[in-house]
Order: structure tokens, then sequence, then C-alpha cells
């Protein structure tokens, strides 16, 4: 993969930032999005029914955290115990903004399989208003794979040179963002 540049547009001066991807390298980053927001759809459609919340209109989720390693990497407590000032309770913040925060995660990891296309496209081109859920869709994948749940139980080697991919493509898009 070549570094991420920053192209100046013509109309109202709007930037996009390019990259060209091996045909690999594309394949990879369009299925671990998708394996990404597959874990984080199944997380949300099991979410127990609340009639309260049905009533309400108020969202209701999961009190619990993940069970899965990766997903609690993307999904952590917004607390911990121990903490100076904790007075919060994780259960019911967990059950009243899970399912927003998934939302958010399923947008970003949308823009990704949008711009990688269907059709193999190895140039990818990201408009400047899409850039910054790019780079949390990126962080997302990272953390995923990182936590060594993607395809079973990968060779360590693997799992880190694939992490390290992440981080190059997510730095060089940062790079190209700040110019």
């Amino acid at each position: 993969m070549e570094p991420w540049k920053r192209r100046k547009g013509l109309i109202r001066g709007r930037a996009r930032f390019t990259a060209t991807f091996d045909p690999m390298e594309r394949e990879v980053l369009g299925d671990l999005a998708a394996t990404v927001a597959e874990a984080l759809i199944r997380r949300a459609q099991s979410a127990p029914r609340d009639e309260l919340a049905e009533m309400t209109g108020m969202p209701s989720g999961h009190r619990e955290a993940p069970d899965d390693p990766a997903l609690r990497r993307l999904l952590p407590d917004f607390e911990r115990e121990g903490d100076e000032e904790y007075e919060g309770d994780n259960s019911l913040l967990r059950s009243l903004h899970e399912n927003d925060i998934c939302r958010g995660k399923l947008e970003n990891l949308q823009f990704i399989t949008e711009a990688l296309g269907p059709d193999g496209n190895v140039a990818v081109v990201v408009p400047e208003s899409e850039v910054h859920a790019w780079i949390a869709g990126l962080n997302d994948i990272r953390l995923y794979v990182a936590s060594g749940e993607v395809n079973g139980e990968a060779a360590e080697e693997e799992r880190s040179r694939l992490v390290e991919w992440l981080a190059f493509n997510q730095d060089s898009l940062l790079a190209a963002l700040m110019g």
C-alpha cells in the first residue's frame, strides 16, 4: 500500500484523500470491516427487550459487557471500579448508550466498505467529510484484530503484521489529514 495522499479539490477547495491498495490488501480490509460490522450487529441484535423502553421510546441495550474479548475492546466499561470519582453504574450507562455507540461504529465501517466499492477497485478516494469516520473505523478494526479473535486463533506473527499494517494505514491517513 502506498501512503495516503491529500489532493486538493477543484470545487470549493475541498480536499480528498487517496491511496492505492494491492488487490489482496483491499480484499483483507473489506473482509475485516465486514467481520467487525457483523460482530457489532450481532451484539446490538442480541440486546434484551425492555417493555418500559419500548413504551417510552428510550433506548435500552445490554447491561453486561460482552463476553467476546474482541467486542470488549470495542465496547469497554464507561468507568472502572476503584476510580476515585466512581459514582456511576456501568450497567445503566451501558444499557442506555451501547446501541448508539454500536450504530456510530457501524456507520464508520460503512464508509470504509463503500469507499472500497463492490468492484474490487484498488484506488480508494475518501472525501474530506468522511476521513474522520475512516480513521475511527480503521482504529476499531485494528483493536478487533489485536484481540486475536479474527478467523479463530490466527498465528501471533500474522496477527502482529496485520495490526502493524492497519496502524500504518491509520497513521498514514492521519499524517495526510494533518498536512
